[in-house]
């Protein structure tokens, strides 16, 4: 887990870096703050939580806190990141929820349109300038917005309702075995059946399935970017048996955590079953 390194003194919490030696990140590893990259120079891939993401040149990848990621790229890669703490923008008033969102829970590719390309890089180069911790949030919020308009554009601007919006931070937030589809929705104020319901006719997915998926990616993230024993990381996931956790992700995944993690120690990504269905 690697996290942000400030300057001494400083009160702003973004840092602006250039990265052109993708060889220091081809292990897989996470951070603990948000970093958004934007693809200078370079080919390959980006794996981001186990899905290989091109890398093309104008285009950029979000990185939630907690994704594990790393590089498979030719020589020659650059990206300018922007890292800053999952609470950079709370001092703002007003910051739309997608992009609270989008922070949470990563985007890539982000493909901007030429316009938008350049508003981006006018903000990243005033974000690199800025002196004050206020100004420098600003534009931050206002980079992200731009983010949000173009992974919008992507995706069809599908809008989910604000209870399913909801349902899906708390997993997200909390991805824990314990967490049933009744918990979620008393602590929404809803019934189970009307959650499941939203959510269903928002996504396609269950409510269970989202929260299965959750625990699952969290597991894969610790088991690819820590040292936690399987039966710590069981623990840290709310299972009440270390056995039930392995039966768990094996159903879920195709392999047991040991088979998973020595898959990674070999360099095989993915699972059997993402591998076979390849």
């Amino acid at each position: 887990m690697h996290d942000l390194t400030l300057d001494p003194g400083s009160a702003t919490p973004v840092l602006v870096q250039t990265i052109d030696d993708e060889a220091a990140f081809r292990t897989p590893h996470r951070h603990a703050f948000a970093q958004l990259l934007v693809i200078e120079a370079g080919s390959g891939v980006h794996d981001i939580d186990f899905a290989p993401v091109p890398v093309r040149v104008g285009e950029l990848h979000l990185l939630a806190p907690g994704q594990v990621h790393s590089w498979h790229t030719d020589p020659g890669l650059r990206c300018t990141a922007v890292m800053f703490a999952p609470d950079a923008l709370d001092p703002i008033g007003g910051v739309p929820e997608r992009v609270r969102e989008l922070v949470l829970f990563g985007a890539a590719p982000i493909v901007p349109a030429p316009a938008a390309a350049a508003r981006q890089r006018r903000l990243l180069d005033a974000i690199a300038d800025a002196g004050s911790p206020a100004v420098t949030t600003h534009l931050l919020a206002a980079l992200l917005l731009e983010c949000g308009d173009a992974a919008d554009a992507r995706a069809g601007s599908v809008a989910h309702s604000p209870l399913t919006r909801s349902f899906i931070r708390d997993v997200m937030r909390h991805a824990d075995a314990r967490l049933t589809v009744t918990r979620c929705a008393a602590r929404l104020g809803v019934t189970a059946g009307h959650l499941a319901e939203q959510v269903m006719a928002d996504t396609g997915s269950t409510p269970s399935r989202i929260i299965r998926a959750a625990v699952t990616r969290e597991a894969r993230r610790l088991l690819s970017g820590t040292d936690l024993s399987a039966a710590q990381i069981s623990r840290c996931l709310g299972f009440s048996e270390a056995s039930y956790f392995s039966r768990f992700f094996r159903r879920e995944t195709g392999c047991t955590p040991t088979e998973y993690r020595e898959l990674g120690a070999r360099g095989d990504h993915g699972t059997p079953a993402e591998r076979h269905a390849g």
